[in-house]
């Protein structure tokens, strides 16, 4: 299966709406042939008696007007993306019976062979598939607020993981639309690794897990050991940073400032047992002030005391770990230049 065929043709997901929930190709369409609740009543028709029973339920089921209206949605989505394929999950039978009702309407479409799953596997078979590591990747990393990611989205070059995940990395990084779920996040990663038209990568620096996602294995590995930038930031400029994007424009947004203290109050709270009950309560102490006040030199209070006493000896520990790969230390003009300099002696990119 080309992967890199299948991106960027909107097709058409005909699974229910709960499998579709759970990971599709990206930048599918869900319009299925069975809801969710017709899907499930067909598979228990399926394990009773068999798959000739099953396809005659689900012919009854959708039927007259309710078929009439689903292929009509097909038809329109088709004559706007008429290079788009059919999938469903496995051995097409659904998108066999989909395709079948098209051509009584003079509508040709493909279909794409072992369907979702057959996508699945491939996407997994990337990652442990040894050609898929055969760009040179780096890393910026530095300490939280840095701007490691506003670094990173100056050069075409960058893969942003953390605008992929819907999260900002932190355990305060959560942000009000959800995550995806974990298959779509690693299709998405994959198709866009694909799609990089570059010989090399730029990457921000991340742990394991993103939010409640996780990087697969392989991407870990090697960001743990590709070339390490460390941007270096001062301690006010961060605290800076960290007020501007976790609470200013946050609130900007929702101006909601009892949820987003209840949101950082329950983020403080998953982090309790590695803060310790002395620190945690000094934390959330500060930062109820902070927000009942809506003073900024309060909110600079806890968010110091969080980076000094709980990030930063976090990351200085992990980075002791990676020292061999560090290649520059700088500040962000500093990084850029590095990282320019890099490009035109033909060293990245």
């Amino acid at each position: 299966m080309d992967l890199k065929l299948l991106s960027g043709h909107n097709n058409i997901d005909l699974r229910s709406e709960k499998e579709f929930q759970k990971g599709t190709i990206p930048g599918s369409v869900n319009l299925p042939i069975l809801s969710n609740d017709e899907f499930e009543n067909v598979g228990k028709e399926y394990k009773k008696k068999g798959q000739e029973a099953a396809i005659n339920l689900g012919l009854q089921l959708v039927k007259g007007d309710l078929k009439k209206k689903r292929i009509d949605a097909w038809k329109h989505h088709l004559n706007n993306n008429p290079s788009c394929f059919i999938f469903c999950y496995r051995d097409g039978l659904r998108s066999k019976i989909a395709q079948k009702w098209l051509q009584k309407e003079n509508i040709k479409v493909q279909r794409i062979f072992g369907g979702y799953k057959n996508f699945r596997s491939n996407v997994i078979g990337k990652h442990v598939d040894t050609k898929y590591d055969n760009k040179k990747w780096i890393i910026i990393g530095g300490l939280t607020g840095s701007g490691k990611t506003n670094l990173l989205n100056q050069f075409k070059e960058a893969i942003d993981l953390e605008n992929l995940a819907n999260h900002r990395g932190s355990a305060f990084g959560k942000n009000i639309s959800p995550q995806p779920s974990q298959a779509d996040f690693e299709n998405q990663l994959t198709l866009k690794y694909i799609n990089h038209s570059h010989s090399n990568i730029l990457l921000e620096d991340e742990s394991r897990s993103i939010g409640r996602l996780t990087l697969p294995g392989t991407w870990y590995k090697k960001m743990q050991t590709s070339k390490l930038v460390v941007l270096k930031v001062s301690t006010d400029a961060r605290v800076n940073n960290i007020l501007e994007e976790y609470v200013l424009q946050v609130l900007k947004t929702s101006n909601n400032v009892q949820q987003l203290l209840n949101q950082y109050l329950f983020s403080l709270e998953k982090i309790k047992k590695r803060l310790g009950d002395k620190l945690f309560k000094e934390i959330s102490n500060l930062m109820i002030r902070a927000f009942k006040m809506d003073h900024l030199e309060s909110h600079k209070k806890w968010i110091s005391k969080l980076l000094i006493e709980y990030y930063d000896p976090m990351y200085n520990y992990k980075l002791k770990l990676r020292k061999e790969y560090v290649v520059h230390t700088g500040d962000d003009i500093s990084s850029i230049n590095y990282l320019k300099t890099q490009k035109s002696l033909g060293l990245f990119s």
